[in-house]
């Protein structure tokens, strides 16, 4: 159908990305992990490093201080890499690096760019993330119903005098929410939604971290607004059509497939140094027969994410026939989650007793691997893949609770 061949470019951010998850996060990564406190989970020193690499910003253009690698084929690689050292650490940068195009090159205004723009290029620890998600609220989060547009954010907005903005309200799951330097938060204006950038260290702006059983490494957060102003000329532009960032679902996919690979891996490692019956157990018929169901879910959950990268890379082949006009991206996503968490389970019953003791690097991956199972949303996405196969559109009832 099409060719997927990488080019020598997407080799070198690769092998970057994979030397450094290899030599620097992963050798770390446990130890981070069974850390009691919060805050000595955050790996400050792993950050900067990465940051000195380019790992944030390897998406913007040159002339913006990036690499010039905003092709989705190259972002799924150096995610896969990356979470394959950690996947709590990658999410710091792959989550960042996967707004700053959107933001800092399509979105910004000029003013908007050229007061942020340097600040992320010049700070190791300038990390991003989005508020939308509120306590209590229906808002993209029922499955069979779209967002009616009735439906409102309790986050409010409101215009003051001199045109600044005064925003009071709380969000929570916020991924990288505890650390991120700059916000996009979605609150509720007269005139509808709207994003507005808030600065971390804004006035006002309270943040708690929340403890998760996986991905302990990465930060999620409630965030809370009490008066904290925003001033005039802070509200997100829309997106434009046709745009090239790269999308959320594909770097949540190779984040999990770099974990599945890591899972697979000590997997393998242990299945040869493991003793059993005379002789290693990856000898035994039924330990393989395992393997090699691990790998094929592994590699299926790879060609699909590629496919839906290069898809994306290029729309025309979808225009001229070249490809068929499938759901690709979401069918990653829902794919990859399900076919890692089963993945890491099955690496857990080769480990056998060893398995569920806390510290080995198997009942990490389990852990981690439910989150991203949950993140991905697999049923959801399933409905919305059935949907785009169909053709039809949903039946949008009457919105209760709409204020």
């Amino acid at each position: 159908m099409f060719d997927i061949r990488l080019s020598a470019e997407q080799r070198e951010f690769r092998n970057l990305a994979r030397d450094f998850a290899q030599k620097e996060i992963k050798p770390g990564s446990f130890a981070l992990d069974q850390e009691p406190k919060w805050e000595k989970r955050v790996p400050i020193e792993l950050l900067k490093k990465g940051s000195r690499l380019g790992f944030r910003t390897f998406v913007l253009s040159e002339e913006n201080g990036g690499a010039g690698a905003s092709d989705q084929l190259t972002n799924s690689l150096v995610a896969e890499e990356l979470a394959a050292g950690d996947i709590g650490t990658a999410y710091y940068f792959m989550l960042t690096a996967r707004r700053a195009r959107d933001w800092f090159e399509l979105r910004m205004t000029p003013g908007q760019k050229a007061y942020f723009l340097p600040r992320f290029l010049n700070d190791d620890l300038y990390f991003t993330t989005v508020a939308i998600h509120e306590p209590d609220t229906d808002l993209g989060f029922d499955y069979f119903t779209e967002t009616p547009e009735t439906a409102r954010f309790k986050t409010r907005a409101v215009e003051q005098p001199d045109g600044s903005w005064i925003i009071n309200g709380a969000k929570n799951f916020q991924t990288v929410g505890y650390m991120a330097k700059l916000l996009v938060v979605m609150a509720q204006t007269p005139d509808g939604a709207r994003p507005f950038l808030v600065e971390g260290d804004s006035k006002g702006l309270v943040r708690r971290p929340m403890s998760k059983i996986g991905r302990r490494v990465g930060d999620n957060a409630e965030i809370f607004f009490d008066d904290v102003r925003v001033p005039q000329g802070r509200i997100l532009p829309p997106a434009p059509k046709g745009r090239t960032d790269m999308g959320t679902h594909l770097v949540i996919a190779s984040l999990t497939l770099g974990l599945g690979r890591a899972a697979l891996e000590e997997t393998l490692k242990y299945t040869q140094e493991r003793v059993s019956g005379g002789k290693p157990i990856i000898r035994h018929q039924a330990v393989g027969l395992f393997l090699a169901d691990m790998a094929m879910n592994l590699e299926a959950a790879r060609r699909l994410i590629w496919t839906a990268a290069w898809v994306k890379d290029h729309p025309e082949a979808i225009a001229d026939g070249t490809v068929e006009n499938q759901p690709y991206e979401l069918m990653a996503l829902a794919f990859t989650g399900t076919a890692v968490q089963r993945l890491t389970e099955q690496g857990m019953e080769l480990f056998g007793g060893m398995g569920v003791i806390a510290g080995m690097p198997i009942e990490k991956y389990v852990r981690d691997a439910l989150i991203q199972k949950h993140i991905s949303f697999p049923f959801p996405s399933r409905f919305k893949i059935t949907e785009a196969l169909a053709g039809y559109q949903r039946r949008v009832p009457p919105f209760i609770g709409a204020n």
